[in-house]
């Protein structure tokens, strides 16, 4: 057995995105209407990127665990993590840079810049924009890749991560303060709008659960002393606000929280909006296209 056999033994309705199956949390803590809590089909590692609730779907239901596939799948996984850990990812000779024009706001040139590309060698890849994520060190730890067509997200997860549970870093790892400070977003395509409009101090942490003080520490080691925090308008988005503030406060960081109207988000800002905040934040005259 194999988690989505017990997903279906124990009449639970999933959805399969990529190499995930997606069903409403389990967890007890919120009422999921819109499915959060994602459960790999094979291993039954599950995590719900709403609460944070995280575990094994066979732990959790006192089932046994299928011998032989999960422990493959076990064994790649760990290998897959140690490598990118230790010697970092090798990015595939046959990927081709992304040369297709702007997308969703982005110009060619910052996507170029973020390294962006595609390759559709691996079908998990396959339809989707790329970017390899590295280290202060430059090694390059995981690529994260997103749907290039949205109608496409009722098939597959929005984002793939490679490897399965790779620990990723604040991106760019090596920051460009502005005023000593840097605009702390939750996903790369909010850090890429602040970058295309001027905001080149932004930073993503892709996946607000997992951000720590071993993160934060890293920017104040390249010399930042306060943060600006401008995450989704909504109750995960201010949850997560408050979380990472206590984390900052106790770093003796300085923050600052902008937070946007009810429903939105630092990727769907237009200029406009980025000017009145960056007026806000570093006052009347203030300029960052470094």
């Amino acid at each position: 057995m194999i988690a989505i056999d017990l997903l279906t033994e124990r009449g639970i309705d999933y959805t399969v995105k990529g190499q995930d199956a997606l069903i409403k949390c389990i967890g007890g803590i919120h009422e999921d209407t819109n499915p959060s809590l994602r459960v790999d089909k094979v291993t039954g590692i599950m995590h719900c990127f709403s609460c944070g609730f995280k575990g094994n779907l066979f732990t959790y239901f006192g089932a046994p665990e299928t011998p032989l596939e999960v422990r493959i799948q076990k064994i790649k996984n760990k290998i897959e993590k140690i490598n990118a850990e230790t010697k970092g990812l090798t990015l595939p000779s046959e990927r081709i840079a992304w040369k297709s024009g702007d997308h969703r706001g982005i110009s060619q040139k910052t996507l170029q810049i973020w390294e962006a590309f595609t390759y559709s060698k691996d079908p998990k890849f396959q339809g989707r924009i790329i970017f390899p994520i590295r280290d202060i060190t430059g090694k390059t730890v995981a690529t994260i890749g997103r749907l290039i067509n949205d109608n496409m997200v009722y098939e597959q997860s929005k984002y793939y991560i490679h490897p399965i549970n790779a620990r990723i870093p604040l991106y760019p790892a090596k920051v460009k303060p502005f005023m000593n400070r840097v605009i702390l977003v939750e996903g790369i395509f909010d850090a890429l709008n602040l970058w295309e409009k001027g905001l080149k101090n932004t930073v993503c942490c892709n996946g607000t659960t997992q951000t720590d003080w071993v993160k934060l520490s890293l920017l104040k080691l390249q010399g930042v002393q306060g943060i600006d925090i401008v995450f989704d308008g909504d109750d995960a988005g201010r949850s997560a606000t408050e979380r990472i503030q206590g984390i900052a406060e106790r770093l003796e960081l300085s923050v600052n929280r902008y937070e946007l109207e009810e429903g939105m988000d630092p990727g769907a800002m237009n200029r406009d909006m980025i000017n009145k905040m960056r007026r806000t934040l570093y006052g009347e005259h203030s300029t960052n296209r470094n």
